[in-house]
């Protein structure tokens, strides 16, 4: 996104929340295009007219990229522990223990596989099983996210750069 979208965004929130008028807008438009430059210009568009949609206060740039990850098409949708859970039980009866699985997602490979298959099929403590996997699948899910922000967060300062050089540094 240009910074002259960038500018566009401040000053459509700036018209949408008459107390924000008052402000100099030009540290807001610096932030916004550091932290969302990444973000097609129509779908920030998008997630900025949802966020002053719904909240009274002046959109924040964790709200904006919240709505942006919530609108985006192409965005890889993890589901949630309890969904997650519901595929694994609908697995473990039309599956059962004998035959291999095919799962949505990786994370869900992963987190069934972390605790085995036969034993989410034929333990003898079910409600236990559940507990362990949604934990292990909320532990996973989160290290993802907060993989994909890290990543993001380095990319979008500049320092993505800087690490992969360090990094080819290290391995001579």
């Amino acid at each position: 996104m240009s910074r002259s979208e960038v500018v566009s965004l401040v000053m459509l929130a700036t018209a949408a929340y008459p107390s924000a008028q008052e402000k100099d807008p030009d540290p807001v438009v610096k932030a916004w295009y550091l932290m969302l430059k990444d973000i097609p210009f129509a779908l920030a568009k998008a997630a900025l007219v949802r966020v002053c949609r719904t909240s009274q206060f002046f959109p924040t740039i964790v709200s904006i990229v919240e709505a942006a990850d919530e609108l985006d098409p192409q965005a890889e949708k993890l589901p949630t522990a309890a969904q997650a859970w519901g595929e694994v039980s609908q697995l473990i009866q039309s599956v059962g223990p004998y035959r291999a699985p095919v799962y949505s997602c990786e994370l869900v490979r992963k987190s069934a596989q972390s605790i085995g298959w036969r034993q989410l099929c034929m333990g003898e403590n079910p409600e236990t099983d559940r507990a362990h996997f949604l934990r292990i699948y909320e532990s996973m899910r989160n290290q993802k996210q907060q993989n994909r922000e890290n990543e993001k967060a380095l990319e979008l300062s500049g320092m993505a750069e800087v690490l992969k050089a360090l990094a080819a540094g290290w391995k001579k």
